[in-house]
């Protein structure tokens, strides 16, 4: 049996995914999302996606990422420019065990409290949360393995300022997609590709059907929550993964390509494959992570895992499979960008997408072949720690 054979058998080969057609249901149920129905939130940020700061300014800024939470003290010049000071990063609370409300948010507080009491606070929050006119959001649910369930239901941004305990009167928070747009300034979209995926992209607001009110704004960011389309095939490796995360009904199509779930779906193809005997008997029980993989596919023998032709091959199909998936769930709002300025300039975060070996160019021709019969073109833009810069934009905004 060839790999190719093998892939095919559990529906994990990259060519069992139907690019259009998947793109093609992808929009039926954003367009869904809009007016308030299906399964993927289209959450509108009350942001727009210019924001003026007076020179001078400072605000304190935390993005609780799927690994990390970072914090530092943001500093705007007389020229506009965003300067971070006393910047530090730990890991993400939550995603080393479960804890309890109050625990939670105390470890969100405490490394703001270092940096002073602010008036204002900037809040980047990479979970699913419906915000409101206030720029406060409701958690509706944990994604990316944190444990926290008493938090779900309840203000993110509330929740910090009771925690902070401090003067600070005005906490506003955003999507981390939307934060790297804002903190990458003059692009029509904002993609992560790390740890969890999202998109976010600049809607009309007369096409979002289930936003009632009158908003003092034509335009506003919408967080698409990509992550949680539903339609995509799903091969044997990748349900396994589903499967064994803490929410198996949520945040499917992230669970298929993700870094946070894509190092569980090679190692389980791996162990696969050894079981039926395509792959040696040292692949059949061990455990790998993406950064490993990574490092094995540029063929590094520090990477701690045997040697075998057939193993590499498996790894780069599956990551060229990912990158597939995560071209169909960017292409879905880079087609709903009106009017269409050429190229689209597109933030783009997330170590997935810059450090894994082999998913930037599968991702590439992947998306080019979405966009190019719609004839569009885009241009990716990186910005050192946009999602804490587009966070200190954030803690400026008007209401809408």
């Amino acid at each position: 049996m060839t790999v190719n054979e093998f892939l095919r058998s559990h529906n994990g080969s990259p060519e069992q995914i139907n690019g259009p057609v998947c793109l093609s249901q992808l929009l039926e149920d954003m367009e869904l999302g809009l007016s308030g129905l299906g399964n993927i939130p289209m959450l509108p940020s009350y942001l727009s996606p210019v924001i003026s700061i007076p020179a001078g300014e400072r605000c304190c800024v935390l993005d609780a990422g799927g690994t990390n939470l970072r914090t530092a003290l943001a500093v705007f010049d007389e020229t506009g420019n965003c300067h971070l000071e006393q910047l530090e990063k730990r890991p993400m609370p939550g995603t080393e065990g479960e804890l309890s409300f109050d625990v939670f948010y105390s470890a969100l507080a405490e490394p703001l409290r270092r940096l002073g009491d602010y008036d204002r606070v900037g809040f980047c929050f990479s979970y699913n949360t419906t915000m409101n006119r206030n720029l406060d959001g409701i958690l509706d649910f944990w994604c990316k393995e944190v444990q926290v369930p008493e938090a779900v239901g309840h203000p993110v941004g509330a929740s910090l300022k009771t925690a902070l305990g401090s003067k600070c009167k005005h906490i506003h928070v955003l999507n981390d997609s939307v934060a790297a747009m804002l903190g990458a300034e003059n692009v029509q979209a904002g993609v992560i590709l790390g740890t969890g995926v999202n998109v976010c992209y600049t809607e009309q607001c007369c096409r979002i059907p289930k936003i009632q009110e009158s908003l003092h704004a034509d335009t506003m960011i919408i967080s698409t929550e990509v992550g949680e389309f539903s339609r995509l095939p799903k091969s044997d490796f990748e349900q396994a993964v589903i499967d064994a995360s803490d929410a198996p009904n949520n945040a499917h199509a992230e669970k298929q390509c993700a870094g946070g779930y894509l190092g569980g779906i090679i190692t389980n193809a791996w162990n696969t494959a050894a079981r039926e005997g395509i792959l040696p008997a040292a692949f059949g029980e061990g455990s790998w992570d993406l950064a490993q993989i990574s490092q094995y596919l540029t063929g590094d023998p520090a990477a701690s895992i045997p040697f075998h032709p057939y193993a590499t091959e498996i790894a780069a199909a599956t990551v060229e499979r990912a990158a597939k998936i995560a071209a169909i769930l960017c292409a879905g709002p880079l087609l709903r960008i009106s009017p269409q300025e050429q190229p689209l300039k597109v933030a783009m975060e997330g170590s997935q997408y810059w450090k894994l070996t082999g998913f930037r160019d599968a991702f590439h021709v992947a998306l080019n072949a979405l966009l190019e019969p719609a004839g569009i073109s885009y241009e990716i833009v990186r910005a050192e720690n946009a999602c804490l810069i587009g966070a200190a934009r954030a803690a400026f905004a008007e209401a809408m």
